[in-house]
């Protein structure tokens, strides 16, 4: 079975994931399935937005933690990892992705990096790795504080707690909440609606939202650096450890 689906309809590619089994975990090979994926339906002039949505019942549980514990940080520098897909933020089409279920770690970095949020009510989302001893890698501390604010950023953050779909449409992290079996139809709506419209003007207006992300370049760079740092640390080597084999972590702070 694939782990990957990708439909176009109407000027809309649509992306589906289906890694079953791992609920859609990020390893490497499936974010550069995810990559090439959206990198085809940039470069195909027929499709005006994309949509990102999963064949499971959650939506992505994060980085694939089995590859992590296996890695050093020699590799993760070397192989540029950062847990989550990477060509995402180059695209310049509009992007709206469907949130069914869990959108934890790297799977809710995805979700930062989409442009319209389209939530199931069941869905929630939240940055845990400091349950491991770990940190986001790809953009979670910069994207998410710019959409909900210094303190509720740092609230889930440092205690890796959930937000509902309704308390994350408060925060701004989500555009809309929808009625769960109603998630596929009305995102797919929206994205058609998009694409609807003028392409060009569609993605001159999202390079200028972009823009008013001040420093988010150089905030990603010193992000990822630190995020490289955790895997020198023994507490993060404990953390994945205490993950995989289902036990509480026992960290000694160093």
């Amino acid at each position: 079975m694939s782990s990957l689906n990708v439909e176009q309809c109407d000027g809309v590619g649509h992306i589906t994931l289906n890694r079953v089994g791992v609920l859609n975990a990020l390893s490497r090979e499936f974010c550069h399935e995810i990559d090439v994926a959206l990198w085809a339906l940039e470069n195909t002039e027929s499709v005006r937005a994309i949509l990102i949505s999963s064949a499971l019942k959650h939506f992505c549980a994060g980085a694939d933690i089995r590859e992590m514990s296996e890695m050093t940080a020699e590799e993760a520098i070397a192989g540029n990892f950062i847990g989550c897909v990477s060509s995402l933020p180059e695209i310049s089409k509009p992007v709206i992705v469907a949130v069914s279920g869990l959108a934890a770690g790297g799977g809710c970095e995805l979700v930062e990096m989409c442009d319209i949020v389209i939530a199931a009510a069941t869905a929630k989302f939240c940055h845990p790795e400091i349950t491991l001893a770990a940190m986001p890698g790809a953009g979670g501390t910069q994207r998410l504080s710019r959409v909900v604010g210094k303190h509720i950023a740092m609230d889930l953050l440092l205690t890796g707690r959930a937000l509902s779909a309704d308390k994350a449409l408060a925060a701004g992290l989500v555009s809309r909440v929808v009625p769960d079996e109603q998630l596929e139809d009305v995102a797919l709506a929206v994205a058609k609606q998009v694409a609807s419209f003028s392409g060009p003007v569609a993605r001159r207006i999202k390079a200028s939202v972009n823009d008013t992300q001040v420093n988010l370049a150089s905030g990603l760079i010193a992000e990822r650096d630190r995020f490289y740092c955790c895997f020198t640390e023994h507490d993060f080597r404990e953390g994945v450890s205490a993950f995989i084999e289902k036990r509480n972590a026992h960290f000694v702070h160093r």
